[in-house]
Order: C-alpha cells, then sequence, then structure tokens
C-alpha cells in the first residue's frame, strides 16, 4: 500500500505542475491580451484629432490647403494604409489598411504589420481604394479591438448628437452623415447583393434608411438613394466574437472636399 502511494507522488506532482504552467501561461495571455489593447488605444490617442476641413482656394490662389493626414509618413511604415478614419467622441482615429494579397490579414495584424489581436480596421479586395462603390463595408474588430466604440451609437443620445464619420484620403476629406446603425446578420454584404444593378443599390439604400431590426437608431430626413456612397462600418456584437451577428453604422457621402 505504502509502495502504491509513492508511486502515485510522481504523477500528482506532475499533473499539479502542469496546471500551474497552464495557469501561468492562461495569466500571461490575458497580460499580453490587455498590452495589445492598451498599445492600440493609445496609438489613437496619440494620433491628434485630425481637422474635419481644410480651407478652399480663393481668387488670390488656386492652390490646396495640406491634407490633414500625413500619408508619405504613414507610407514608411505600411504602403497599405491608404486611408484614415476619424469619428468624433469615440476614440476611433486611426489608419485604414487594405492587403494587396490577403482579405483576412488585418484580422490578426496591426497597422504596422505585426502580429495582434486587436488586428486593424480594414477594408477588402471587392472595394477601390478611392470609396467610389456604391458600398464600401470597413471592418474591425470588437472584442476589444479598434472598433469596440462603435456600439456607443446604440445610444439613442449619442446617435443623435454625432452625426458624422470623416475619411481622409490622399488629396480628399470625405464626410459621411450616419444615418442608421443597427444589428446584422453576419452574411457577406459585398457577396450578397448585386450592387450593379440600380434596382438592387435603391433597395438597399431604403433598408439603410429604415433597417428591419430590433437594435437600431435611425436619422431621418438624410437623402440616401440608388447613387448614394454608402460606407458601412461593421463590427461583432458585444459578447459575439465572431457570433451570428454584426453591429453596422452606415454612413452616407455627404461632402467630398479636395486638398493637396
Amino acid at each position: 500500500m505504502a509502495n502504491s502511494k509513492k508511486s502515485r507522488r510522481p504523477v500528482l506532482i506532475a499533473v499539479l505542475v502542469a496546471l500551474v504552467l497552464v495557469a501561468c501561461g492562461g495569466a500571461g495571455y490575458l497580460a499580453w491580451q490587455q498590452y495589445q489593447f492598451k498599445q492600440a488605444e493609445q496609438r489613437m490617442q496619440q494620433a491628434g484629432t485630425p481637422a474635419t476641413s481644410v480651407e478652399a482656394p480663393t481668387t488670390d490662389t488656386t492652390e490646396l490647403a495640406d491634407n490633414p493626414i500625413d500619408f508619405s509618413k504613414l507610407w514608411e511604415t505600411n504602403v497599405d494604409s491608404y486611408a484614415w478614419i476619424y469619428i468624433p467622441n469615440t476614440e476611433i482615429n486611426t489608419p485604414i489598411q487594405q492587403s494587396t494579397t490577403d482579405d483576412s490579414y488585418y484580422l490578426t495584424h496591426d497597422e504596422a504589420k505585426n502580429d495582434s489581436i486587436t488586428g486593424a480596421v480594414f477594408t477588402q479586395l471587392a472595394n477601390k481604394r478611392d470609396f467610389s462603390d456604391p458600398v464600401t463595408v470597413v471592418y474591425g474588430h470588437d472584442n476589444q479591438g479598434y472598433f469596440r466604440n462603435l456600439h456607443y451609437f446604440e445610444d439613442a443620445d449619442f446617435f443623435n448628437n454625432n452625426p458624422n464619420f470623416f475619411i481622409y484620403t490622399p488629396g480628399h476629406i470625405l464626410t459621411y452623415t450616419i444615418v442608421s446603425a443597427y444589428k446584422y446578420d453576419d452574411r457577406h454584404i459585398l457577396n450578397s447583393f448585386d450592387f450593379s444593378k440600380e434596382s438592387v443599390r435603391q433597395q438597399y439604400a431604403d433598408f439603410v434608411k429604415n433597417p428591419e431590426s430590433l437594435v437600431k437608431n435611425v436619422r431621418q430626413g438624410v437623402d440616401v438613394n440608388a447613387d448614394s456612397k454608402i460606407v458601412q462600418l461593421s463590427t461583432c456584437m458585444l459578447n459575439e466574437y465572431h457570433g451570428p451577428s454584426r453591429y453596422l453604422v452606415a454612413g452616407v457621402l455627404t461632402s467630398d472636399q479636395e486638398t493637396k
């Protein structure tokens, strides 16, 4: 009997050591997660608030104003950074990426191409980089990722008091009026609708103006039609990481200001 107890002791010790290592590994991973989340947050805060408009040329000069975003500097870090998004009062203030080879790349890499669970804000190759498509979908993680604060728009007061977001591209400041913010299913929008057809674009515009969703806020009086340029900001629902639903904030282009 004594020998039996002695023979089990090394096994028990090994199990305990394994459990300790698993616990330590889990704690280390959580610490790494929090570090990444904090780093992403700090990058957006340190970026500085970009101007949402610039002075137009006057009769005295035909020279355009500088773009608020220094794209030359961005490209020194990553040539995939082709645009910038700024959403007032959300702390969302970051480059937009588009990989030339892998649509899912920026789910797991940040704007400097480092491995990252926060990912980055990005579009897929189905969308042009000049935002001229009828519908452009911009993705970002919710689970402590860059788009987690999109959920602020679930609050009616916040939605009503924050009507715009801004996208910067080389030579342009694009202003979007937020038409609606709502829970949607997880279909791939660009693969689910044939936006080359005017009738489909009109039906989609009508839906965006009044989504069929129990979770929604809508801004009345915004003109959205088949010729509109819509940007859908897309993230997961809270507590549904990669679940069956998405949260969308839909904006329609209402101003395109030229810059250098």
